[in-house]
């Protein structure tokens, strides 16, 4: 059985023509799609604002920062140990509240 390929237009991505192989097993061949020239660039450029400038300074200075605040570690572990560790319930509840109130306000 031939296939006439003649009549079938070429797809954009690839094109696939089919024979026969002696047996009338059938044989393909895929062609690679052509590439579209690129037109020539200019080198591309990039301004910050003075703002996204003072942002980029400021999150070096945070990130350069340690996570954890070591000497604030070690002054509550040394106020445990020697059971000068204060809490205080009223002022737990009220930051409780703060943060819920501020939660609530950004929905």
């Amino acid at each position: 059985m031939a296939i006439d390929i003649n009549n079938v237009p070429p797809s954009s991505t690839q094109v696939s023509e089919v024979g026969t192989q002696r047996g009338g097993n059938p044989t393909h061949t895929e062609k690679a799609p052509e590439k579209p020239s690129a037109p020539s660039q200019a080198a591309d450029q990039v301004s910050l604002t003075p703002a996204a400038q003072q942002l980029r300074h400021l999150e070096k200075q945070i990130a350069d920062q340690p996570v954890v605040d070591t000497q604030k570690v070690s002054a509550v572990k040394e106020a445990l140990a020697n059971g000068s560790f204060e809490i205080n319930p009223a002022r737990i509840a009220e930051k409780m509240m703060s943060l819920e109130r501020a939660l609530g306000d950004m929905s």
